[in-house]
């Protein structure tokens, strides 16, 4: 690729495993023989991640490892650890820096002259310019750290929305730190322990990834928009960034149209800005408008200079199903009919789901809360298997744009809070024609979970008696937060951290990049700064981006109600092949036995089985995923 200065530059996306050990005390130098043992096993652990190469760097107090993913550029140039043009900075570094290139212009303006053709360099050269506020310079997905030689102090960061993890470990002698929980679970210190306070509201509440805590007791993720500084007085970490949601209901004198040319303006550019690589990209399908979106965006986009990568037809990859209500093989084909783009179809089956259980538990590393992970594990799988490197996804549209049912709920009773009873009525006029969309869902479950306070008698009496003692939510859960409120707390807590670690996990499972368009740190500040009615009104879900695709999507597409994404049928999959392995696992499994009284639990399980229990499916999935997780990896 050439800029329009001439100037040929590369693109080198490093989905790469970091790892390190930083101790607090003169004794590392000791320990430093140890201590490169053990990182070269991290780093081994993460093989997938990277298995083009494996490097380390020592220093005193340090040892940084590193696993790359070459994609591009093959030469030993743009290895990792990096190290700056005078040797004081040394980096690792997993992820992508989308406006790599625009801030290479920027710093070469300053002076600095650049050895290589990598964005690891434009960090490396970002933090010796700007410090501790490269961060706000960077638009991509990262998780780094970097030592400076000098000052003996380790830099630590992660992106704004937490696209790409950091895992650490600390005690009084050291840091432990690396891109997957396995990798530290390598270190004879750590054992894999579990945390009974996230599995209690994992249990009970059904989440995940929703504070810094992580199911293994000691090891805890550094959180989305924050950085680490660590030396040997210790360590401190702070926000650098948190979305500012508007939480005006309408504004006087708004634009729609203006709203929806930026939009569209944003997402365009969001997506050509990923299509920056030298190797073969593809995308996420599932019919949805959020998928179907980028794709009918990037086919627009096709120029010269991405053919070679998207190719003249872009590949596209989709898991369908045959059952009625998981269904949308009509609204892929709608897209695939208007952009003529090549399609990958898989279903995923049951048989092939417990057979491949372990893998993907040991990919994931931590529970998850429903079968539907699988469908995307499969998705992944494939585009490894023909030959594509990176494929974007849809990711983060739904928290930022109110996509899920719960938000219809919210909306009304945000109007009754800010007394806006003129809206109100027009909104329940106008509820009627969204009514499939709210049968997509199962009401009496979302009433349980979301007004009830999803801590029924019955869960209860399958909880041991310890645990009934806890009766306390996790807190923000429920629809009584404000809307504004609640939407962030979906972006930082309850909802897109959980999908962005299956991502990441199931994608590099498979060494595949994966890219998300609507996390583009401009698109969501955008879509912050939007009233609330930009988001839903009239009956409608994701208001604006309907409208700002207007003459892009095919209006089947736009205008549908129902919401589903890669889903698999849970109930007839746990309830009919899958039934013996779950009651044999709540009949046997010792790990369950310190949480639940596990005759109520089969007896329960049989009353869904038989129809005869409000209790929903994901939550004997999470009780039977609980088993298997402690079983594949050895949790106590």
């Amino acid at each position: 690729m050439t800029d329009p200065g001439g100037t040929r530059f590369f693109n080198i996306p490093i989905m790469c495993g970091i790892a390190g050990i930083f101790s607090f005390s003169d004794r590392f130098g000791a320990l430093q023989p140890r201590s490169a043992k053990l990182i070269k096993a991290m780093v081994r652990a993460m093989a997938h991640r990277g298995p083009d190469g494996m490097s380390l760097f020592e220093d005193k107090l340090i040892t940084l490892g590193h696993c790359r993913l070459k994609i591009i550029d093959l030469s030993d140039d743009a290895n990792q650890p990096m190290h700056d043009a005078e040797g004081r900075y040394v980096v690792v570094y997993n992820g992508e820096i989308y406006n790599y290139r625009e801030l290479r212009v920027t710093l070469e303006k300053k002076g600095y002259q650049f050895r290589t053709h990598s964005d690891t360099e434009v960090l490396l050269n970002s933090y010796s310019e700007w410090g501790t506020d490269c961060l706000q310079h960077f638009n991509g997905m990262f998780a780094f750290a970097l030592w400076d030689r000098h000052r003996k102090s380790l830099f630590c960061a992660r992106d704004r929305l937490g696209v790409k993890p950091f895992y650490y470990h600390a005690d009084d002698q050291r840091i432990l730190f690396a891109s997957e929980i396995k990798a530290l679970l390598n270190s004879p210190d750590i054992r894999p322990r579990a945390d009974s306070d996230t599995i209690m509201a994992f249990i009970q509440d059904g989440v995940v990834d929703h504070t810094e805590k992580t199911f293994f007791n000691g090891i805890q993720k550094l959180p989305a928009g924050h950085h680490m500084i660590v030396n040997r007085s210790g360590m401190a970490i702070s926000r650098y960034w948190q979305v500012q949601v508007n939480d005006e209901i309408e504004e006087k004198n708004s634009n729609l149209e203006h709203y929806a040319a930026t939009v569209r303006r944003l997402l365009t550019e969001a997506v050509a800005i990923r299509l920056r690589s030298d190797v073969p990209i593809g995308s996420c399908l599932s019919g949805g408008i959020d998928s179907s979106a980028i794709v009918c965006l990037i086919n627009d986009a096709i120029s010269p200079c991405v053919k070679q990568n998207v190719g003249e037809h872009q590949k596209t990859y989709s898991s369908v199903e045959t059952h009625p209500l998981l269904d949308e093989r009509r609204f892929i084909q709608s897209v695939l009919n208007q952009t003529n783009a090549d399609s990958c179809w898989l279903t995923p089956n049951p048989s092939n789901f417990l057979d491949e259980l372990p893998d993907v538990i040991w990919h994931q590393e931590e529970p998850f809360v429903s079968p539907s992970i699988y469908a995307q594990w499969c998705i992944f799988r494939k585009v490894r298997e023909t030959g594509v490197t990176v494929v974007l996804d849809g990711q983060g549209a739904d928290e930022q744009l109110c996509g899920y049912r719960k938000f219809t709920f919210l909306w009304f009773r945000e109007l009754i809070r800010q007394r806006e009873k003129k809206i109100f009525l027009r909104e329940l006029f106008y509820a009627p024609t969204n009514w499939s969309y709210l049968l997509g869902g199962n009401l009496r479950h979302g009433l349980q979970r979301y007004l009830l306070g999803g801590r029924s008698e019955k869960l209860k009496a399958m909880l041991q008696p310890r645990w009934c003692k806890i009766s306390n939510r996790v807190e923000g859960l429920g629809i009584h937060a404000a809307m504004a409120d609640r939407i962030r707390l979906d972006m930082e807590h309850f909802s897109l951290p959980s999908l962005l670690r299956y991502e990441d996990k199931n994608a590099m499972a498979f060494s595949v990049e994966s890219r998300t368009p609507y996390l583009d740190v401009r698109f969501v500040e955008y879509i912050a700064s939007l009233p609330l009615n930009m988001k839903i009104q009239f009956g409608w879900t994701k208001y604006i981006l309907r409208h700002a695709m207007k003459n892009v999507l095919p209006e089947s597409v736009r205008c549908r109600r129902s919401k589903l994404g890669f889903d698999t049928p849970i109930h007839q999959w746990i309830t009919g092949p899958l039934k013996n392995e779950f009651v044999n696992t709540f009949k046997y499994g010792s790990f369950l036995s310190t949480y639940f009284q596990q005759d109520i639990l089969i007896k329960e399980f049989e009353n869904l089985c038989s129809n005869r229990t409000y209790l929903p499916d994901t939550f004997f999935f999470r009780a039977f995923i609980l088993q298997k997780w402690a079983d594949y990896l050895g949790v106590s």
